[in-house]
């Protein structure tokens, strides 16, 4: 058995307690919990038995193990750069819309002291 096969378990195990522990904490919804757990599942299933990213792969059509565990990674990292981005633009709107509100509040009660 190689070392990755061993390794790779215990960092899914780690992970998975970690990410239920901050959903204990209420810091992460029950869908980040499920879809991050089967994520890391997959992590140890796939380091325990390599031979089935093969029967995946050839699943989808992909030759090599390997290349599919490469592109599932890519549209891992691809959904969550997207992600990351609409939370930036959404604060991004919501602080523009609060510098706006306030902006329009300091100059009421400007010109009101100046009066």
């Amino acid at each position: 058995m190689l070392l990755y096969s061993l390794i790779f378990p215990i960092i899914s195990l780690i992970a998975i307690v970690g990410i239920v522990l901050r959903y204990m904490k209420r810091k992460n919804s029950f869908t980040t919990v499920i879809l991050w757990s089967i994520f890391w599942i997959f992590v140890s299933v796939f380091a325990l038995f390599p031979n089935l990213s093969t029967s995946f792969a050839s699943a989808f059509g992909i030759t090599r193990g390997l290349d599919f565990v490469i592109i599932l990674v890519f549209i891992i990292l691809f959904y969550i750069a997207l992600k990351l981005y609409f939370i930036v633009d959404k604060m991004q709107n919501d602080l523009n819309k609060i510098v706006k509100e306030v902006a329009i509040q300091n100059e009421i009660t400007l010109d009101d002291e100046e009066e």
